[in-house]
């Protein structure tokens, strides 16, 4: 099978706004962008895994809710739980924020904002996207187990910081740290041997003696 090239995708009844966005994705670093008046038109475009960056979604003034766009959202961020969706609320409904974010959307809008702040909006959530998705890549390079995944997770959010058992057993969910417990060495000492493999010593992971640990070094995840 061959793979699809990831793209993005403007839904906006509006035909002047429908090509405005379309450039400003383009402007963005998304090549291939795709332009539909209508969520019915989505329905060939959307599945389980489609490489879809970012969609940009224009709700209509008319009507107290535009349900056929907060529908397209919802299986939006179901099928591709990864990409990047903006709602613009051409209501100004008192309610289209909150009713944009219940459906799925990562960004809401009013009709009257600044196009400075749709096109600073979009690039930060696609900053962001790109950064978890390379987060996301180096941990199944690592291979850790959900376990190490979540120890890992927790030296990670410290970066160059003492981390004690006692915090990283609230990680995994349990209430205390006992002294002589040994199940978190056993998790440390799989992740530094995982980490060693795969970054050649660029990242460690520390033990200070009656501390807790330390990860530090380049890359940062």
């Amino acid at each position: 099978m061959t793979k699809r090239a990831s793209f993005s995708v403007v839904v906006e009844r509006d035909t002047a706004r429908r090509n405005g966005w379309a450039e400003l994705l383009r402007a963005a670093g998304l090549r291939r962008v795709l332009r539909r008046a209508r969520p019915a038109e989505m329905a060939d475009l959307i599945a389980p895994g489609t490489p879809l960056t970012a969609m940009v979604v224009g709700l209509t003034a008319h009507g107290a809710r535009d349900d056929a766009m907060l529908s397209l959202i919802a299986s939006t961020r179901r099928l591709v739980p990864g990409a990047v969706i903006l709602a613009v609320d051409h209501g100004n409904r008192p309610r289209g924020a909150a009713e944009a974010f219940a459906a799925g959307a990562d960004d809401a809008l009013r009709a009257d904002h600044d196009p400075s702040e749709l096109r600073a909006r979009l690039a930060a959530r696609l900053q962001n996207a790109a950064k978890e998705g390379q987060r996301a890549a180096w941990l199944a390079q690592l291979g850790l187990t959900p376990l190490e995944e979540r120890i890992f997770l927790a030296l990670n959010d410290r970066r160059n910081e003492i981390v004690s058992r006692s915090a990283l057993a609230e990680a995994l969910g349990e209430d205390e740290w006992r002294y002589g417990d040994r199940r978190i060495d056993v998790h440390i000492a799989r992740i530094r041997q995982k980490l060693d493999a795969q970054f050649d010593g660029a990242v460690k992971l520390r033990t200070v003696r009656a501390q807790g640990y330390v990860l530090d070094g380049e890359p940062r995840l």
